[in-house]
């Protein structure tokens, strides 16, 4: 959770939730969620192959977020190529949450949505082939989902109910391929109590 204070007391209520492609301890998709003063970072990533090799990527695309979190998603996607550059390459999606709206840019095939609305990643991956990224500026009100969510999981009609946590086990149960690694990651503003 991450508070936010600007005359509106709200949290970050948000999940992540993986399972590697045939039950490997570890795979190549993988979320985060870094609180900031101003609201969050998230990421969803979804590299090239399985197993540890491809897990190996995205450790490397994780500490690479983690250590650029002041820059906007478009500059940080730029650095994560830069980065990821010869390597098998990945699927990414960030977004800096802000209350209100948020800012998005993604390469390759995770999938988000707002609300009901799908913001378009651009073809390629990140530490292969990349077009110049281009940022999409969304609506983030609160209650209102942020889903992204990896190639290895089918679009869910509908949110389950409950909170993050509960919604993405339910998502990744229901809807997760035997044959890929899934990832999902879920983000609302909620008011506090």
């Amino acid at each position: 959770m991450c508070g936010f204070s600007s005359g509106v007391e709200m949290d970050l209520d948000w999940s992540i939730r993986v399972r590697s492609y045939a039950d490997l301890p570890r795979g190549g998709d993988l979320g985060l969620v870094s609180p900031l003063n101003d609201g969050a970072l998230a990421a969803l990533i979804d590299v090239t192959g399985h197993g540890l090799a491809a897990y190996s990527v995205a450790q490397t695309a994780r500490n690479t977020i983690l250590g650029n979190t002041f820059l906007q998603p478009d500059k940080l996607l730029e650095e994560l190529h830069s980065t990821l550059w010869g390597t098998v390459g990945a699927a990414i999606s960030l977004a800096r949450i802000h209350y209100g709206f948020l800012d998005f840019v993604g390469v390759g095939n995770v999938r988000v949505l707002v609300g009901n609305r799908s913001l378009a990643a651009q073809p390629g991956i990140v530490g292969k082939r990349m077009r110049t990224p281009k940022l999409i500026r969304a609506t983030f009100l609160r209650d209102t989902w942020l889903m992204m969510h990896t190639d290895g999981m089918s679009r869910p009609k509908s949110i389950p109910n409950g909170n993050a946590v509960t919604a993405a086990n339910s998502l990744i149960d229901e809807l997760a391929s035997d044959y890929d690694d899934a990832g999902v990651l879920l983000l609302r503003w909620r008011n506090t109590v």
